[in-house]
């Protein structure tokens, strides 16, 4: 996804895109991973429902807002700086 977005940034300059890694953001993936059994490696699991039980998961709506925020830009343009970028 990173390469996909910085090669459509030079191909083609007249569309943004951006490649977003938001974190680990809580989804219903995720609370199927901290309620049922045997979907991952016990490990994995016990990592995700730390980061449930710490308050570590990033919310679906921060995530969007942030996502809303960089494509219209300040001046409701885009982010045309951003193109071809990666963001976490």
């Amino acid at each position: 996804m990173n390469h996909l977005a910085l090669t459509l940034a030079v191909e083609e300059p007249e569309i943004t895109t951006l490649s977003i890694r938001p974190g680990v953001v809580d989804t219903d993936m995720q609370t199927l991973i901290r309620t049922k059994q045997g979907v991952m490696d016990e490990k994995d699991m016990v990592k995700f429902k730390g980061l449930f039980e710490g308050g570590k998961l990033v919310k679906v709506d921060d995530v969007g807002g942030v996502m809303a925020r960089i494509s219209v830009g300040v001046s409701g343009k885009g982010s045309k700086e951003l193109s071809g970028k990666f963001l976490r």
